[in-house]
């Protein structure tokens, strides 16, 4: 995955995220949720993904409970009602589809190669620089947010102990630093923008490079099962 091209990870992502909302059966699923597996365990990201999917473990068991038994509720989808178990499996294997391709997404495309990206699907200026501004400015704060929290428990603040509303009162400590360092952030970017004379009328050319022939194949690919499902799912 790190050795495509940023345009050919958008367009992957994109097609794989329509498909995921396009399957109709639980095989398809399962054997396309399997393939993501298998392919984010031979990457360096696989500590961070699988263990974002731990933590994430007990939301798939609430949501295959609540498919199971309040299916007849669902608006995605079409069910007799009753506790159907497939129903629930399925719907649960999607949540864990569109989640698995979640993590892929932000851990593979870096938010200099989503700009990139998007700047040569020549995408208005203004979209694209705003959208790199807020991506950079997530992760500044991001990295205050850790290095204030790791302040205050080395100073001996107990963050995750006793009840919720303990526990929102300790955060009051990492939270008030961290929006007085959010906005001193902002106004030292603002500040360097107009020292710069920055104005979004002087368009910034993003270098990219060419598709490769492996770019090729996983964007032909991709369209070509696309394209089957839509005919599958719309015509058929």
């Amino acid at each position: 995955m790190a050795k495509l091209d940023p345009r050919t990870k958008i367009i992957f992502f994109i097609f794989a995220f329509a498909l995921a909302f396009m399957f109709t059966e639980i095989s398809e699923v399962i054997v396309f949720t399997s393939i993501l597996l298998i392919l984010c365990s031979i990457t360096s990201e696989r500590g961070k993904i699988f263990g974002r999917l731990k933590i994430m473990a007990p939301v798939f068991v609430v949501a295959f409970i609540l498919w199971t038994f309040l299916n007849q509720f669902s608006i995605f989808h079409t069910s007799n009602g009753g506790v159907n178990v497939l129903t629930g499996a399925f719907m649960t294997l999607r949540l864990l589809l569109i989640i698995i391709l979640s993590l892929a997404f932000v851990s593979f495309v870096t938010p200099v190669e989503l700009v990139n990206a998007l700047s040569s699907f020549k995408l208005p200026y203004k979209l694209v620089f705003t959208l790199g501004l807020s991506l950079r400015h997530i992760s500044t704060i991001s990295d205050e947010y850790i290095a204030i929290k790791e302040g205050q428990t080395s100073r001996g603040l107990e963050l995750d102990k006793g009840f919720l509303v303990r526990r929102i009162k300790n955060y009051n400590s990492v939270v008030l630093p961290l929006l007085v360092r959010s906005i001193e952030n902002a106004e030292k970017l603002v500040l360097a923008m107009e020292l710069k004379s920055f104005s979004l009328n002087n368009r910034r050319r993003y270098s990219i490079g060419k598709l490769n022939s492996i770019d090729y194949i996983v964007i032909i690919s991709m369209a070509i099962t696309l394209a089957i499902y839509i005919v599958k799912v719309f015509v058929w």
